[in-house]
């Protein structure tokens, strides 16, 4: 060989050496643009800037007002003292799309624990003025809006948080066609994907207490005090969530009616549930309804809920309930699995059953007009549950 051919081969071998060297280092990821933090606190002021603690603001109405005037290319992290919060449900339709927004103690890094924090900030639902009955309402209900009108991925997430003492719930996830708070309105046929969306949320570490009529007066069926819980988690049309590491504790009807630990319904798909202590449910702990599929509850422990019903679906702690005079369809690759069950809460010290189909059938497709499963799928899987 040459002396040339042998420079050029020591060439050759080195930049392969670099080039395999270098296909083993990741990619450095790009800058991110910053956040965006936002500071809370129950003795803050709304007419401040809310930018450092000294400014701290005092609701989540002011906080979404800042979000909305700030960069729209930055996380937003709103950082809450810990103390009582009192204030009637927010509504919230206010995102930056591919960037997160998350409700947090002033204290917490994501990825600690509870033994991280120094205390829950706590929310607490706010009393009308002249009849001082507690407001109807979620702590917290966000739909599509803003920039997320046509819906998408909204990427709230809430950490180490408390919510009590709201009648319809704690936190409800609506991504449907209707206006917000407008009741359901499907964004497609029977059966299908939703074509809208409130997506990729996370709750964690949270403790969701207290929730429900029977702790704020009122009847469901109630023309003139209407106070109905409908769940601690609520998801319409709301998909790819994370629910983990929650306390769901004392969520109660006073007719032992609707309310649920979580409530997925109407073409929720790809959620998890997972790690979460529920106890003190006055009706089903999970339920599930309509075009909600490949959802996951996995490892969770409940305590005493439900109540023996006469009447049909009975209790259980996974409830799936297809109302077919509204049209609605069958749910398909559920799994409850591995979970820790208990007993009923109210009526009897019996075991609640684990699961019911409401109407039956492992692959029963739901009305008239519904597609059929796909092949080889079943509307639930179960495995592994223990008492």
């Amino acid at each position: 060989m040459s002396r040339d051919n042998v420079r050029k081969a020591v060439r050759f071998a080195a930049a392969a050496a670099v080039l395999s060297l270098t296909a083993l280092v990741p990619a450095t990821p790009a800058a991110a643009a910053g956040t965006q933090t936002i500071y809370m606190n129950a003795s803050g002021s709304d007419s401040a800037a809310g930018d450092t603690p000294a400014a701290a603001v005092r609701t989540l109405e002011r906080v979404e007002q800042l979000v909305a005037a700030g960069p729209s290319d930055q996380d937003v992290e709103v950082r809450i003292h810990a103390g009582t919060y009192v204030a009637q449900q927010t509504i919230w339709q206010t995102y930056r799309p591919g960037h997160t927004i998350s409700f947090m103690p002033d204290d917490y890094e994501i990825g600690g624990g509870a033994d991280s924090i120094a205390a829950r900030p706590v929310f607490q639902n706010a009393r009308a003025s002249g009849s001082n009955r507690y407001i109807a309402g979620y702590w917290f209900y966000a739909c599509a809006g803003g920039a997320l009108n046509a819906g998408g991925t909204s990427g709230l997430r809430f950490y180490y948080l408390q919510a009590q003492y709201y009648s319809s719930g704690g936190i409800s996830l609506d991504g449907s066609a209707g206006s917000c708070g407008g009741g359901y309105h499907p964004s497609s046929g029977p059966g299908l994907p939703s074509a809208r969306g409130l997506d990729g949320n996370t709750v964690f570490g949270m403790v969701l207490t207290s929730l429900g009529n029977a702790y704020t007066g009122g009847i469901c069926g109630d023309a003139d005090w209407p106070r109905c819980g409908y769940g601690g988690i609520v998801l319409t049309e709301s998909s790819g969530n994370r629910i983990a590491n929650n306390h769901f504790v004392n969520l109660r009807n006073s007719e032992n009616s609707y309310i649920h630990a979580t409530y997925i319904t109407h073409k929720s798909s790809r959620n998890t549930f997972t790690g979460n202590n529920v106890t003190g449910v006055s009706s089903d702990p999970v339920k599930l309804r309509d075009g909600s599929d490949f959802n996951t509850f996995d490892a969770n422990v409940f305590g005493a809920n439900g109540f023996p019903r006469s009447s049909t679906p009975p209790s259980a702690h996974y409830l799936e309930e297809v109302n077919v005079d509204a049209g609605e369809c069958s749910s398909y690759h559920n799994r409850f699995t591995n979970n820790d069950l208990g007993t009923y809460l109210i009526g009897s010290s019996a075991n609640l059953p684990t699961w019911y189909l409401y109407p039956a059938g492992a692959t029963w497709a739901g009305a008239a007009g519904c597609p059929a499963l796909p092949a080889g799928e079943t509307r639930l899987t179960t495995a592994n549950n223990t008492y």
